[in-house]
């Protein structure tokens, strides 16, 4: 069994900013998507692990945009899983164009919980026997640790967590807490930082109708965003470079 996926795509206005280039709120979206299309292709899907009350969840995501496609531009796609650990696996994915020059790159830590407890799911009980991983790997810098305090972090912005937010699983997509956290900036704002390096740790879910309490600061050349949910409890970790 193959462990990797490869899709020719292109750029949908829909996916675009007002650059009129896909943005990286899009780009992380992709990634998700990719997982979500290749997992059932290797035994893993929603439908397959619901069944055994199960379910996949991230953990962190790292993603690395060389540059940002143009509307309607061509390019190729690829993910794959390495070989997994215990509990928890790394997903790669890449963008590449039509000369196969590197778009953008990135890596999920994922995990399989069971629903009724809410723990990890041991990994070697669930995956393909069969499955032949590559070695390839793809946004090779090692995760980053963000301090979940906000004690020298100054508060920016409130998001409502919507309808629209919300999976199938009953709590805020994991791509939406992107999309909300770049919405808190505008557009000038975004142009400004330029950024083309985002890491997000996921720590605690959130549903519909929470207000988020968003939260800055510098660190280095990087911005960290801490996201509180109402209860004061960290929900996500973010940096942007």
């Amino acid at each position: 069994m193959s462990c990797k996926m490869q899709k020719d795509l292109s750029v949908f206005i829909s996916q675009c900013d007002s650059t009129s280039k896909m943005s990286i709120p899009s780009i992380f979206s992709l990634f998700g998507d990719l997982a979500s299309e290749h997992a059932p292709q290797i035994g893993l899907g929603f439908s397959t692990l619901a069944e055994k009350g199960l379910f996949w969840i991230a953990v962190r995501t790292k993603i690395k945009v060389h540059r940002r496609p143009e509307m309607t531009e061509s390019f190729l796609a690829n993910t794959w899983p390495e070989a997994p650990g215990r509990v928890r696996c790394v997903r790669y994915y890449t963008l590449t164009d039509i000369n196969l020059n590197l778009i953008a790159e990135g890596k999920s830590e994922w995990a399989i919980v069971d629903l009724s407890t809410g723990r990890p799911h041991k990994l070697s009980e669930i995956y393909p026997e069969e499955m032949q991983h590559l070695t390839d790997t793809a946004c090779d810098e090692p995760f980053n640790k963000i301090a979940e305090n906000t004690d020298d972090a100054e508060k920016f912005a409130v998001y409502t967590v919507r309808s629209t937010d919300i999976d199938i699983g009953k709590h805020m997509n994991n791509a939406a807490y992107i999309r909300a956290v770049f919405g808190a900036f505008t557009c000038a704002e975004l142009e400004a930082m330029d950024i083309s390096d985002v890491e997000i740790n996921f720590k605690a879910q959130c549903y519909e109708g929470d207000e988020l309490a968003f939260y800055k600061r510098k660190c280095g050349d990087a911005l960290e965003v801490i996201v509180l949910r109402p209860d004061g409890k960290c929900a996500a970790t973010l940096r942007l470079a």
